[in-house]
């Protein structure tokens, strides 16, 4: 697999550096992406990807923007490894994430969210205060208050700093642990605590200096927590409940303090914690028999359970036998791989030497080769797919025809501006196999509108202003589920000549059609029955439609 880790801008953190060894381990491709490239990057790293691990700690400066990294991600359809872009968020927003485990009944801090200088406090929230920005990580903008005089001025000056809203909780003396979660795949696995020992004081609080200091040789501040086992149990519960709660995946961290009078206090989730092998998710995965790759093949799996397996991004090879010779065609995923009714067509057409032909929808480019080695002059070739466009351009220099076949981007006919008006300009064959497929409301590149004949109708009126007056033929492929009777007719209105020259069966199943969209064979019964599909059952939930090759010719002009 190849995995994208996106991590904070600059060069690669440690915590990104830890994750690629661990990739690498497992036998990965690892894929390293400066975060403030994200914009530039985000559908290379969706295309080329399997997974995307995502540690960013802020997006252009800024705490708050980092779940934006996510959320481009995803909009390109990224496989993330973690939580979703709305857990981020939710996560990340220290006040409302306090709201949510409050009213799942997981103890937080008394406190309060400051959005004015003005604000007063109200008379229960006792010093010592924490004052923290709503948005920020890694303790940035952390204020242990400890003075009542000092707070008015320590909270206006975040709000300077920061441009968000400031929470001001009750400070928890106690103890303090990280407490790791991986999901196995039957909910959140809690892994063992570990407990922060920074000072032997109570009052001691994690500052950004303590989080960014480089750990040399074996930690002496982190121990794994011992715990009664009432009090084990319980921080277990409350961590899988917080992990559901905040709708979290894959792996978390909790920050948790544990009161004087036996009560754990939930400060905060982090959905991208430290993966350095001496913080705490790794130490954790150690004490419970994990070592850093097995850790990471967890995260992993995790995210592969959701998704399924990765695709195929390999490109597909393949050879095929024309009347005119073998074509070698590279065929990238996402682009159709030519059908038997393709290669049918292709033995068919008519094409003369030094005639023009255009390809409308080219798919790989095997009609539009087809027609160079018939002898065609120039060969047009169009799709709207870019994938399309590259693999038509590649497999004609492969096929020694690249002089002939130049390639437009594009809908149909709406690239070929100057192409229409005297004969001299027009071309002598069009070749067309668009998607027909009926469905109730468009399902994906398959679908052909309602009854099928959307595209098919574009194609066979738009013709006539592209067709040589003489001696233009039209070529089509077009499936019986396509309202063939209604397809019939409109070729007879545009075209003096219409012949179907062949026909082949095409089985079907019920899972094949269901597969792309629930429903949809009810909707080829329904057209049937109207008259407006042609298809038989043959049992068992198969069916066999035809597959019509038309050929028309002798354009009417008025």
């Amino acid at each position: 697999m190849r995995i994208a880790v996106v991590h904070t801008v600059g060069s690669p953190c440690t915590c990104a550096k830890a994750l690629a060894t661990g990739i690498h381990a497992l036998g990965h491709e690892i894929f390293l992406v400066d975060s403030e490239e994200i914009e530039l990057m985000a559908g290379e790293i969706s295309n080329t990807c399997d997974l995307v691990i995502d540690h960013t700690d802020t997006f252009h400066g800024s705490g708050f923007l980092r779940p934006f990294v996510r959320v481009l991600l995803e909009s390109y359809g990224a496989r993330i490894v973690g939580s979703d872009a709305r857990a981020c968020f939710l996560a990340d927003d220290k006040i409302t994430a306090k709201s949510f485990l409050s009213n799942a009944g997981i103890p937080v801090p008394p406190g309060i969210a400051v959005t004015s200088k003005k604000q007063i406090l109200p008379s229960w929230l006792k010093v010592p205060l924490v004052l923290k920005p709503a948005f920020e990580h890694m303790s940035r903008g952390f204020v242990l208050a400890e003075k009542e005089d000092e707070i008015e001025a320590r909270v206006a000056a975040l709000i300077d700093r920061f441009r968000q809203p400031i929470l001001v909780e009750t400070f928890i003396p106690g103890r303090e642990f990280a407490v790791s979660l991986l999901d196995e795949g039957n909910g959140p696995r809690v892994l063992p605590p570990l407990e922060w020992r920074v000072h032997p004081d109570e009052s001691s609080v994690l500052t950004e200096t303590f989080k960014r200091a480089d750990i040399l040789g074996e930690r002496q501040d982190a121990l794994r927590a011992e715990l009664t086992p009432d009090l084990a149990n319980e921080l277990e519960s409350l961590s899988c409940r917080a992990f559901l709660a905040l709708g979290l995946r894959d792996y978390a961290r909790f920050d948790v303090r544990l009161s004087s009078g036996g009560t754990f206090y939930f400060l905060e989730a982090n959905t991208t914690p430290s993966m350095e092998h001496l913080e705490a998710m790794a130490l954790s995965a150690g004490w419970a028999g994990m070592n850093y790759p097995a850790l990471v093949e967890k995260m992993l799996s995790a995210a592969l359970r959701r998704y399924g397996q990765p695709p195929c991004r390999e490109e597909k090879k393949t050879r095929i036998a024309l009347s005119t010779g073998p074509v070698d065609l590279l065929i990238p995923e996402g682009v159709h791989h030519p059908p038997a009714s393709t290669l049918e067509l292709a033995n068919l057409l008519d094409v003369r030497q030094g005639e023009r032909v255009l390809d409308l929808g080219c798919g790989a480019g095997l009609l539009a080769i087809a027609a160079a080695r018939l002898g065609a002059g120039c060969v047009i070739a169009t799709d709207i797919d870019t994938r399309a466009l590259d693999a038509t351009m590649r497999n004609a220099q492969a096929n020694g025809v690249a002089e002939v076949i130049k390639v437009r981007g594009g809908s149909w006919y709406e690239t070929l501006e100057g192409y229409s008006g005297n004969d001299k300009g027009r071309f002598d064959v069009i070749i067309a196999t668009p998607p027909q497929t009926p469905g109730p409301y468009p399902f994906g590149p398959r679908y052909g509108g309602p009854d099928g004949t959307k595209h098919l109708s574009i194609i066979i009126r738009g013709a006539p202003a592209f067709l040589n007056t003489d001696r233009g033929r039209l070529w089509l492929m077009a499936i019986s589920l396509a309202n063939p009777s209604e397809l019939l007719r409109e070729l007879r209105q545009h075209f003096h000549h219409v012949s179907v020259v062949h026909e082949t069966e095409r089985p079907f199943t019920e899972n094949e059609y269901e597969s792309l969209h629930q429903g949809l064979v009810n909707h080829f019964l329904s057209l049937r029955s109207s008259g407006h599909a042609d298809f038989k059952d043959v049992g068992e939930g198969s069916y066999v439609f035809r597959n019509l090759f038309i050929r028309a010719w002798g354009a009417r002009t008025s």
